[in-house]
């Protein structure tokens, strides 16, 4: 790669912690989602059986390019608050990868690139990946990923709060809110509300719907819904 195509000048012109009110986020990458993007899930799945050395290939120059970006911009000393990587390679039955080849072969380099972002001072590194992700959690953890996003309850019924009681206060959260109540009335709405109060008492963790809004969601139960939000 060449850092020509690495917009630096705009990165170093983002404002300094003292200048802004929200915070700032470093994409870290995808080690695994642009490859499915680019395979397919099915090429995905054949070429690791076909082609090892090709497979083996592809995810170290994929990888080493986020390395290398997120090198790049960190060098430039701005201050960034969080790091985030996407994903999206599980579905609601579990992963689209074999996860022992993903821990073997991607979990090193989340760890070179989680151990490049603290050592320059960001603590929370997040991750977007849709689905049932419980098998992959494990290679996410213990590779320096501590924040998962969306959290779907889907029709699995993912929450934080098992998370929470294998892994302990590593792991932290956003998301996991049911959207389906907001096409049925204020006591689901409420019943929701005070699910999600329980899991934000154990810290680290902000609910919010994933993704977009369904359209059989009722306004008024939204504006509801966020008017109890604001007053936890």
């Amino acid at each position: 790669m060449t850092s020509a195509r690495v917009p630096l000048e705009s990165i170093r012109a983002l404002p300094a912690p003292e200048e802004r009110d929200i915070p700032l986020g470093l994409h870290l990458g995808s080690l695994m989602g642009e490859m499915r993007n680019m395979l397919g899930v099915t090429q995905l799945s054949y070429l690791y059986a076909d082609d090892e050395d090709l497979y083996r290939e592809i995810v170290d120059t994929l990888c080493g390019l986020c390395y290398e970006c997120a090198k790049l911009a960190l060098e430039t000393g701005v201050s960034f608050d969080y790091g985030h990587f996407w994903e999206d390679i599980c579905f609601k039955n579990g992963p689209l990868v074999i996860p022992a080849v993903f821990d073997e072969l991607i979990g090193p380099w989340y760890k070179k690139i989680t151990d490049l972002a603290r050592a320059h001072g960001i603590g929370i590194i997040s991750l977007d990946c849709d689905g049932l992700i419980d098998r992959l959690l494990p290679t996410w953890l213990h590779n320096g990923v501590n924040t998962m996003f969306p959290i779907e309850v889907g029709t699995w019924n993912a929450s934080i709060a098992p998370w929470r009681a294998q892994y302990g206060r590593q792991l932290r959260g956003v998301g996991g809110m049911n959207k389906t109540v907001f096409s049925r009335d204020r006591a689901a709405v409420e019943q929701e509300v005070e699910r999600l109060r329980r899991l934000i008492d154990l810290g680290g963790y902000i609910p919010c719907p994933d993704h977009r809004i369904a359209p059989d969601a009722r306004f008024e139960l939204v504006q509801y819904y966020c008017e109890l939000m604001q007053k936890l």
